[in-house]
């Protein structure tokens, strides 16, 4: 999926769709009834979409930033991706217990995912050209 989508759109572009397919595999699994195959087939998907946001990630800091401090950058970008992901498991047990249920969790994920788009889109910047590259 992320071949066609990096032959087709902008790294805002991409940013935008994969983290709206996020929300929508996320609000997928909070609303579809304990149907085992549909579930693990949703949770694949949630899977291929959690990949390719692992090859945007490669691409992002490049794309917008050059080449130039590329480990430095990345790592700022990744660390709070990284630190949520630790988390996860233990927020997303205590915050269902909050909510009431996964369900009203994953739904509330969902809409995060929504904000989440909207900042992705509104935070686009034009791409620094590549270090080394000679002006056209």
């Amino acid at each position: 999926m992320m071949t066609s989508l990096a032959t087709r759109t902008s790294v805002t572009t991409r940013t935008a769709v994969l983290i709206a397919l996020g929300g929508t595999t996320t609000a997928s699994l909070a609303f579809t009834p304990g149907l085992m195959p549909l579930l693990i087939a949703l949770a694949i998907l949630a899977g291929v979409v959690r990949g390719d946001l692992t090859l945007l990630h490669a691409t992002a800091v490049t794309n917008r930033r050059g080449t130039t401090h590329y480990g430095r950058l990345s790592g700022l970008l990744g660390a709070p991706a990284h630190i949520a992901a630790a988390l996860a498991p233990w927020a997303g047990a205590a915050l269902a217990g909050q909510f009431g249920d996964y369900s009203t969790l994953f739904a509330a994920l969902a809409c995060t995912s929504i904000l989440a788009t909207v900042l992705a889109v509104a935070s686009a910047t034009k791409p620094h050209p590549v270090s080394g590259a000679h002006p056209g």
